[in-house]
């Protein structure tokens, strides 16, 4: 599919303490991992991130937030402003366990949609969603508004919200399992420790 995805690193970790997408898991940065389950339905990656020397080893195109300070809708912004695709898968970089098949359903998604964005048990998960490069006059609009919850700019757009049933396929919890604390990164590594011995 001709799509891009975007991986937003550009937070500062502050309760993790550490760069959480080189954190590891089995060998592999969150980050590589992430990479390399997109790469499966994608034909171009970007990193979105305000420290280029922190993913060098990715040999990956990089663009930095044009606007700082703003969270992930100026991420978001500066990956959609550099994609060369109409449909953006958007990533953030703490998400160990993303799924292509997620990915790829939600890229489907914009066949009909501006955004697709999966809910599960009430939590929207716009972070790993699908957004037309079109969408980007909306994402101006609410930073200029200084409007930075995503969940108002969604508001904004033709999104569909796709619920656990609407999936045509088992929606596992891992898949849009994300880290902040150290605590949810220990249980990263016991959840793969435990996929790993099924």
């Amino acid at each position: 599919m001709q799509a891009t995805g975007i991986i937003l690193a550009g937070g500062k970790s502050r309760r993790m303490g550490t760069n959480k997408a080189l954190l590891k898991i089995d060998g592999l940065t969150i980050i590589e991992r992430i990479a390399a389950e997109i790469r499966k339905i994608t034909t171009e990656i970007i990193i979105v991130t305000n420290n280029f020397a922190d993913y060098q080893f990715l040999n990956l195109p990089m663009v930095e937030d044009k606007i700082k300070g703003k969270g992930p809708l100026a991420g978001i912004q500066a990956g959609l402003a550099e994609s060369k695709n109409e449909k953006n898968l958007i990533v953030a970089c703490d998400m160990p366990f993303i799924s292509a098949q997620l990915g790829e359903f939600l890229l489907q998604t914009l066949d009909e949609y501006e955004a697709a964005v999966p809910e599960v048990s009430g939590t929207l998960h716009p972070l790993y969603a699908a957004y037309r490069k079109e969408t980007i006059g909306a994402v101006n609009r609410a930073l200029d508004d200084e409007n930075l919850k995503i969940r108002h700019f969604l508001q904004m757009v033709n999104t569909k919200i796709v619920k656990e049933d609407e999936f045509p396929f088992t929606l596992k919890e891992e898949y849009l399992y994300n880290m902040n604390q150290t605590n949810e990164y220990e249980h990263a590594l016991r959840m793969h420790h435990e996929k790993k011995k099924r």
